[in-house]
């Protein structure tokens, strides 16, 4: 039987994705032919072209010359008010235009014959370290990548985002229209070209990773297509998929007409059971964490969530060769590695991160050492990213030591969280190790807010803590949340000012609003935590739109810009001030110039990343 995985488009295109090499790796071990293909890698190289960039401008002025003419004298609020979902379509396509275009069009000239050249600086060693050529060339991709949008606007792509059209409510039938509409899907064609690919290969099966709502119409675009156009089964599975699988269970077209069936929670299990199925080896009732269409009683069905834990020292090491390492857009990839499954706390209040988990259990040590051996040897694997939602102390230690014993010469970041257990003694071993950066989660300065949230740490211990992984050589990356339940204004600017006057030892800082997400712990007690009610954005939303006690959504949310727009004016000419997803590349400069080099880094450009 022969498998293909597939991680698909939208995903921060910089290093290889973990899932799909870890379930070739499971698949083969069990005795399958698996292929893993990274189709967001090679979206992103398709697109990112002069040629491509040039088309598009193209496209996208001859769409707004005919929408001026059309738009120009519309009584916008009436359309806004009483407008058709095509006439509001209409509207809001024309001012994007517009707007991009008032405060971009001098520079697509220049974007549209200078995209192939930002792709090689960050691709190239040599210009990928001048952090001016750098800076300028993420400045052209992302800019690159908002004209590649213009003819499909609303909807949007980033590096690390995809952003729909805000009119469609994420219910199926909106996501279905998307799906369908080459007007606003710019996956459409390469999805369809696609899946013609594939179906030339005759695969058995073709197993869709849908990790976050990013993905979500492109997974759906594929979808579709792989149902029309080949015999393989199509397969469901990633985390974002189990976190809506409730709801696409209440519509039996998504299992007809797009999907053959889930998988939830785990998929080393999941996967394998539900390929020994399909290749006549087991009952389908006895495939773990299953749903699908059963055509006898016409309905949705699941064959329950297990709670059968997967071993993590009989899993395979992931297999990376099916990836070309030069697609991405790094001079370096950063392999991640799965020390763990789970979160061994798992109570923190406004987190979902548990949903769909099967309890907390790590590799031996002994375990990780070989594999990390493995990628080394096998894939010239310096950098890695442990990719665990927190890792004790204690273990962490342990590793560190086995890591220096066993000489390996590696670089290495993670999450961590703010235990009194991060030692001095223990941060030094793990800089020893290879440890360069740390991303922990301060949330915020409030000691009453830290409470509510149920972090299970000694929050006054936290600058400490902080401090210690400082004078270890250690760049700390500070998680903070504005708006919590009950948190006062006054609570927040204490956040901000933690930021601002710890600059010395916080080094950068990933801010992101309160949200109250779909499968959170606090939403379990509504009405006695703050949170006074809530409504959904849409069923295949995570997050809820909600009214809470003290700062309101779209006040929050005000905050946190206001905050990030005055933080990076500050910081402008600092190298990686605040960090979303290019923690990677941090990475790779941390370990060419050294902590402090980069924390002093002053240029004479704007080399920090934008704020949209």
């Amino acid at each position: 039987m022969r498998v293909l995985l597939i991680h698909p488009p939208q995903w921060y295109p910089v290093s290889p994705y973990l899932a799909a090499p870890l379930l070739k790796a499971q698949l083969m071990k069990a005795g399958f032919e698996a292929t893993a293909l990274d189709l967001n890698a090679l979206f992103f190289n398709d697109i990112l072209t002069d040629a491509r960039v040039a088309a598009a401008d193209e496209r996208a002025r001859a769409d707004l010359a005919a929408l001026s003419a059309e738009c120009e004298k519309t009584d916008a609020e009436k359309v806004r008010a009483e407008g058709t979902y095509e006439e509001k379509t209409k509207l809001i396509k024309y001012l994007s235009l517009k707007k991009f275009y008032a405060e971009h069009g001098d520079e697509t000239d220049y974007i549209r014959t200078h995209t192939d050249s930002a792709v090689r600086v960050m691709k190239n060693r040599e210009e990928f370290f001048v952090p001016e050529k750098m800076a300028r060339a993420m400045h052209i991709l992302r800019l690159a990548l908002r004209v590649l949008s213009m003819p499909f606007a609303p909807n949007e792509l980033d590096l690390d985002n995809y952003f729909a059209n805000p009119l469609f409510p994420l219910s199926w039938d909106s996501v279905k229209a998307q799906v369908h509409d080459r007007s606003v899907n710019m996956f459409f064609g390469y999805m369809e070209k696609t899946a013609r690919r594939i179906a030339e290969e005759n695969y058995d099966a073709v197993s869709l990773s849908l990790t976050d709502l990013s993905q979500l119409i492109p997974v759906f675009t594929l979808a579709f297509f792989l149902k029309n156009n080949t015999s393989a089964k199509v397969l469901l599975g990633g985390n974002y998929a189990t976190q809506i699988c409730a709801d696409m269970m209440k519509h039996d077209e998504i299992f007809t007409d797009y999907v053959d069936y889930l998988t939830i929670g785990d998929g080393e299990l999941a996967l394998t059971e539900l390929c020994e199925y399909l290749d006549g080896k087991r009952d389908i009732r006895d495939v773990t964490n299953l749903v699908y269409f059963d055509r006898k009683k016409n309905e949705c069905v699941s064959t329950g969530f297990s709670g059968l834990r997967i071993d993590m020292n009989e899993t395979a090491p992931a297999d990376f060769s099916d990836y070309d390492l030069s697609l991405y857009l790094t001079p370096s990839p950063v392999f991640p590695v799965q020390l763990s499954k789970g979160c061994y706390w798992g109570k923190c209040s406004f987190c979902d991160y548990h949903y769909g988990q099967q309890g907390y259990r790590p590799k031996e040590i002994g375990r990780i050492i070989e594999e990390l051996k493995y990628y080394r040897d096998r894939f010239g694997a310096r950098y890695f990213l442990f990719s665990d939602e927190c890792i004790p102390p204690a273990f962490y230690n342990r590793l560190a030591l086995a890591i220096t014993e066993a000489g390996l010469d590696i670089r290495f970041y993670s999450f961590a969280r703010l235990e009194d257990g991060f030692t001095p003694e223990v941060l030094g071993n793990l800089y020893r190790a290879g440890a360069r950066l740390f991303m922990w989660g301060y949330e915020c300065e409030s000691l009453r807010i830290m409470r509510l949230m149920n972090k299970g740490i000694d929050a006054e211990h936290r600058m400490k803590i902080l401090r210690d992984s400082h004078e270890a050589g250690i760049w700390n990356n500070g998680l903070f949340i504005f708006g919590y339940p009950t948190e006062t204004p006054d609570e927040i600017e204490a956040t901000m000012a933690t930021i601002r006057n710890n600059r010395d030892i916080i080094n950068s800082v990933t801010l992101s609003n309160f949200a109250l997400k779909k499968h959170s712990l606090l939403k379990e007690g509504i009405g006695n935590n703050g949170v006074l009610s809530y409504e959904e954005n849409g069923e295949f939303y995570t997050v809820y739109r909600d009214e809470i006690e003290g700062v309101d959504m779209k006040t929050r949310r005000a905050y946190r810009r206001d905050f990030q727009f005055a933080f990076l004016d500050e910081n402008a000419y600092s190298l990686f001030p605040v960090v979303f997803s290019d923690f990677d590349h941090l990475l790779l400069y941390l370990d060419e110039f050294g902590r402090d080099r980069v924390r002093f880094y002053r240029s004479e450009d704007r080399v920090a990343p934008e704020f949209r």
